[in-house]
């Protein structure tokens, strides 16, 4: 067994050392700029940059970079700071909002950012026809679901005149001005769209307001973005640009960052470099906390895997503190339900506990499925590339196998590909994350809302769905919490989900980087960073922030 194993792995470190050259070879050192100021960034490709369509994380990364909303967020938490809107309103019972866009907000072309962009983008959202992933963050303005799902009144946002947009909500949202800062909420230029159709985000036919342009796009190797001369606030921007190079590797993320071609890897370093990254380089080694949560997500509508005893199974018998402690090693905290309990101090938020590791009750489900509809068919577990992500599959697959009985295959992919599938229903069981746009239990269990464009296991219950539409025009916050968490508690016991751990971000990060601060959202503006010149980096090693 041991030899097995180890074949295996000597397999995928060849396999990984081909690749990290084949993709070595694409990047040229001198793609960065020979400036001080070019911030470099290894992370997945995204699957667009189009604001209205990003869903995922590296694409929404990228968005924030290219385009500006009404209001921007802040370099760590905090009150949100005005974007292309100068100034708003609230009226007395919450529901209206009234927005005064700054005129000297510009489009990369000349043109004024006009409240006419909002409304557009914002419709671009909601439409069905358009079938963009984000439409259910906008179901707190009146009418959005209900255009969404093909009512032609259409939401309540409007136009007075090109430098007032007005925006009334079915109940209060406290935080509402946090979820403006998400790309679903940014201007689209109707005329760009329909002249370029689905090529409009190609530099070259790419009209943005953001911080940054769009300079080159290069699939499977990087986006280079430069600083925009012509934003409103472009005094206030210190780097001349940022390098995002995408990478399937870790350790190739890792030589980059060595070398000094990134000065951040976002989410890609290598497990089994943690403990080494710990202890000779802490002043460049971070982890904190986020509000993300890795699961696996289970086909509830297809046999065998719509049998509840099974999906039950396959949650009760992995060991999830084991894979935290063993495996992971990096501060995770332990799942048994969807919403990270660090969501508590900010919103008072209890999350339910969910089901614990039992392999004794998984083992009798198991026979129970068996008694009745006879042996478990072939079950197939898919994943995206990347040596954490294997090391999880690898714990899984160990696990079913020791506790439950079960021979599940594993079967890596690219992370478009395993993007693709999900979305298509093309897998039987699949690693998924969640990572709040806002603060907010209701972002992560609407997720699993039916027929949502991100309820990949296709759960359907009325029950869950009239809570989470109860939650969202309820204006009392305790019973609010009081309904998601009902509304949770359904959630668990449906079990279309394997809640593995909630995360700790991990990552490393040049000590010549300034302006970076931690937050829950994990969200860094590129318009509040620096770069030391290279003579006064800081290489002395200190203590890590945040522990594991």
């Amino acid at each position: 067994m041991r030899r097995a194993a180890l074949l295996v792995l000597l397999t995928a470190t060849a396999l990984s050392t081909s690749f990290c050259k084949r993709q070595s070879d694409r990047v040229s050192l001198k793609d960065a700029s020979a400036s001080s100021k070019v911030f470099g960034v290894a992370m997945w490709e995204p699957e667009t940059i189009d604001p209205s369509l990003a869903a995922e994380e590296a694409g929404v990364t990228l968005a924030r970079g290219l385009f500006e909303g009404l209001l921007n967020r802040p370099a760590g938490d905090g009150p949100m700071v005005p974007g292309v809107a100068s100034s708003w309103m609230v009226s007395k019972d919450g529901l209206t909002w009234t927005f005064h866009l700054r005129p000297d907000a510009r489009w990369s072309d000349g043109r004024p950012v006009t409240s006419g962009d909002f409304v557009y983008g914002l419709r671009r959202v909601l439409d069905p026809t358009v079938g963009s992933r984000n439409a259910a963050l906008l179901f707190f303005i009146e009418g959005a679901q209900e255009f969404n799902g093909g009512d032609a009144k259409g939401p309540a946002i409007t136009a007075p005149d090109p430098a007032t947009l007005v925006i009334r909500l079915h109940s209060p949202v406290p935080y509402f001005t946090s979820v403006l800062t998400y790309p679903a909420y940014f201007p689209i230029r109707k005329d760009v769209i329909e002249d370029k159709g689905i090529h409009w985000t190609r530099p070259g036919a790419i009209v943005s307001n953001g911080a940054f342009l769009l300079k080159e796009f290069e699939p499977g190797v990087k986006a280079v973005l430069v600083k925009n001369p012509d934003w409103w606030n472009a005094g206030s921007v210190a780097l001349d640009g940022a390098v995002f190079y995408f990478v399937e590797n870790d350790r190739l993320a890792f030589d980059w960052f060595r070398t000094g071609r990134v000065q951040w890897l976002k989410g890609t370093l290598n497990r089994d470099q943690i403990p080494i990254m710990r202890r000779t380089r802490p002043a460049e080694f971070h982890t904190d906390p986020v509000l993300c949560t890795y699961y696996a997500v289970m086909r509830s509508d297809r046999p065998p895997l719509d049998d509840p005893r099974l999906r039950r199974a396959l949650n009760l018998g992995v060991d999830k503190e084991r894979l935290v402690r063993e495996v992971l090693m990096g501060g995770q905290g332990v799942a048994s339900g969807l919403v990270p309990p660090a969501i508590k101090a900010s919103t008072g938020y209890d999350p339910p506990k969910g089901e614990q590791f039992d392999p004794v009750a998984a083992r009798a489900l198991v026979t129970a499925y068996i008694a009745e509809k006879g042996d478990v068919p072939q079950l197939t577990y898919i994943y995206n590339s990347g040596q954490g992500h294997r090391l999880v599959a690898l714990f899984l697959q160990s696990e079913w196998k020791r506790n439950l009985g079960l021979d599940v295959r594993l079967r890596a992919t690219e992370w478009k590909t395993l993007l693709s599938r999900v979305r298509k229903g093309a897998f039987q069981i699949a690693r998924a994350s969640w990572c709040a746009d806002y603060v907010d239990p209701g972002n992560f269990l609407d997720v699993f809302r039916g027929g949502g464009p991100n309820n990949y296991p296709r759960f359907e219950s009325k029950v869950y769905d009239d809570l989470l539409s109860r939650a969202r025009r309820t204006a009392d916050w305790k019973a609010r919490l009081g309904l998601y968490r009902e509304a949770e508690q359904i959630l668990n016991r449906g079990a279309p989900i394997v809640p593995l751990y909630f995360y700790t971000r991990i990552y490393m990060l040049s000590t010549a980087v300034t302006g970076f601060k931690p937050n829950l959202l994990d969200v860094h503006p590129l318009e509040y960073l620096d770069l030391r010149p290279r003579n006064q980096d800081v290489t002395k090693s200190g203590s890590a922030r945040g522990g594991i």
